[in-house]
């Protein structure tokens, strides 16, 4: 009898990889509905990251701006959007809405581009692109606090900071030291030098 293996399900693993935004490019919106905008240049980053550069690896066609059934104020965008995976293309359609002039009628002379960045930033997340803020993650402060922290840049500890840190500790100021430890990238001889200061604090 032959043994068969379930092949594993790999749908999921390029989703996993760019689901998770980083939170310096947020910005908290309060007006109206509270949400989380994420910054347009940065997905743009990350496009070019995971496809190539914009025109070769991925890009936006088929443009088109219109008012809906000839209604005044409400711009309509509709584009298809297109990637490669190795030799292969894809395509699929993105869209989006918005209106044409402010809450006091003025022109909003920006509206082409913003009609068009937000179809793009809710077409990738149809790749799973900052999905998790899409799925309402970003709700659960637990959860924020945790991205921000796996994207904290950690500055390097230098010898003046070891000294220092070293003296707080001789000083019994220990807690304070271990409460600053993760702001820094620490070295193997740097934590062997911080290890042998607590032992010898005790």
């Amino acid at each position: 009898m032959t043994k068969t293996t379930k092949k594993k399900d790999n749908n999921l693993l390029f989703w996993e990889s760019v689901q998770t935004t980083d939170p310096n490019f947020t910005k908290e919106v309060g007006f109206g509905r509270k949400f989380t905008s994420i910054n347009a240049q940065y997905q743009v980053r990350e496009l070019t990251r995971a496809f190539g550069k914009i025109g070769q690896g991925w890009g936006v066609c088929e443009e088109q701006f219109y008012n809906l059934n000839g209604i005044d104020g409400l711009i309509c965008y509709q584009a298809k959007f297109w990637y490669k995976d190795g030799i292969d293309k894809y395509f699929f359609d993105i869209n989006s809405s918005i209106a044409s002039h402010n809450g006091k009628g003025r022109l909003d002379d920006e509206c082409f581009k913003k009609v068009s960045t937000d179809a793009l930033t809710k077409g990738l997340s149809k790749l799973g692109f900052n999905a998790d803020v899409f799925l309402g993650m970003w709700d659960d402060n637990r959860y924020v606090s945790q991205v921000r922290e796996s994207f904290k840049t950690k500055t390097k500890l230098t010898p003046t900071k070891l000294s220092a840190m070293i003296n707080a500790i001789n000083s019994g100021k220990g807690d304070v030291v271990k409460s600053k430890m993760g702001d820094y990238e620490i070295t193997k001889e740097q934590s062997l030098e911080l290890k042998k200061a607590f032992d010898e604090a005790k």
